[in-house]
């Protein structure tokens, strides 16, 4: 779920301008999800990651009353604070993308937690950063390699060009991705139908992100929750 402007929201490809409310109470529609099936739960605060801090920490935390298994929140987590903070509050996953990518001294330094997940977000292969704005240029291996070193938890690869477009996932990167790394790999971006989880799921990614599927009616609640484990 994508949160901005205190609403569940999604964008294409990134693009701010190009917004598709789903719902104006986010806490509802998390409960409505969990009735359906739902147990795992992604959260990005794209206000945070757009302007560098957390904004929708409170909506956030109501959430996480409502989670009982896994989540994992994003955007804007760009200091040891902001980790702590969602850590003390229960959070699972703590996904930190612009901040470790950018500042080296930083992003070793995240040896200190077991729960954090490297937002590894790529545009047509490159990693990108602060919102998918800015191209970082560092080698995806090196950066693969010193997640291992330092102990981050897992990756989440998101393909941007394919993100709130429906037009299925890029199984190739992930497939190139995945033999680079022992890491765990989290797949985001383009999964349209059901088949999409089955094929993620049979090619050994650790989990997979849906979104506009589900709002769309797309991929039932029901049936993708008969692929998780």
């Amino acid at each position: 779920m994508d949160l901005m402007g205190g609403k569940c929201v999604r964008l294409k490809k990134g693009d701010f301008t190009q917004i598709t409310v789903y719902s104006e109470n986010p806490v509802e529609k998390i409960v409505e999800m969990r009735e359906r099936g739902a147990r795992d739960f992604h959260i990005i605060d794209l206000d945070g990651a757009r302007t560098g801090a957390r904004t929708h920490h409170e909506i956030i935390r109501n959430i996480r009353q409502e989670v009982k298994d896994y989540m994992e929140v994003g955007g804007g987590i760009r200091d040891v604070g902001d980790i702590k903070y969602y850590g003390e509050r229960g959070l699972d996953g703590i996904i930190v993308g612009t901040r470790a990518l950018e500042d080296d001294t930083f992003f070793e330094g995240l040896n200190i937690f077991k729960n954090i997940v490297l937002g590894l977000d790529l545009y047509e292969g490159k990693p990108m950063a602060r919102g998918w704005k800015t191209t970082v240029n560092k080698d995806i291996q090196e950066i693969l390699d010193a997640s291992g070193r330092i102990g981050i938890m897992a990756i989440l690869c998101t393909s941007i060009e394919r993100d709130g477009m429906l037009t299925g996932p890029d199984y190739e990167g992930l497939k190139k991705l995945a033999a680079m790394t022992k890491l765990p790999i989290i797949a985001s971006g383009g999964v349209t139908t059901i088949d999409d989880v089955k094929k993620l799921k049979d090619s050994g990614v650790w989990a997979t992100i849906l979104g506009k599927a589900v709002y769309e009616g797309l991929i039932k609640i029901e049936e993708a929750a008969t692929y998780a484990d």
